[in-house]
C-alpha cells in the first residue's frame, strides 16, 4: 500500500517539474489520473495540504498549481528512495 502511495506521489510531483503552472485537468492528462474530476481532490489533499505545490487563480478564475521548493525536495527524496528500493 505505502509503495503505491509513494509511486503516485512521485508521478504527481514529477508532472509539475517541467511546467510553470498547471490546472488540475491538464495535470490529470499528464499523469494519467482518472476520473479527471478527482484530480482537484487529489492535488488539494495530497499535495497542496502539505505545501508541496502552490495554488493560484488566473484572470478567468481557473485554479492553477505549481511545484514549491518543498515539493521539489520531496520529489528528489522520493526519486532517491525509489532508486534505493530498486537496487535491493
Amino acid at each position: 500500500m505505502k509503495r503505491r502511495y509513494n509511486q503516485m506521489k512521485l508521478r504527481a510531483l514529477a508532472a509539475f517539474e517541467g511546467h510553470a503552472w498547471l490546472s488540475p485537468p491538464a495535470w490529470a492528462v499528464l499523469v494519467g489520473y482518472y476520473p479527471m474530476r478527482a484530480a482537484y481532490t487529489y492535488i488539494r489533499r495530497h499535495l497542496w495540504r502539505w505545501r508541496l505545490v502552490d495554488r493560484s487563480l488566473d484572470r478567468r478564475g481557473l485554479l492553477l498549481y505549481r511545484l514549491t521548493p518543498k515539493g521539489a525536495a520531496r520529489l528528489a527524496w522520493l526519486r532517491e528512495r525509489s532508486l534505493a528500493k530498486g537496487r535491493m
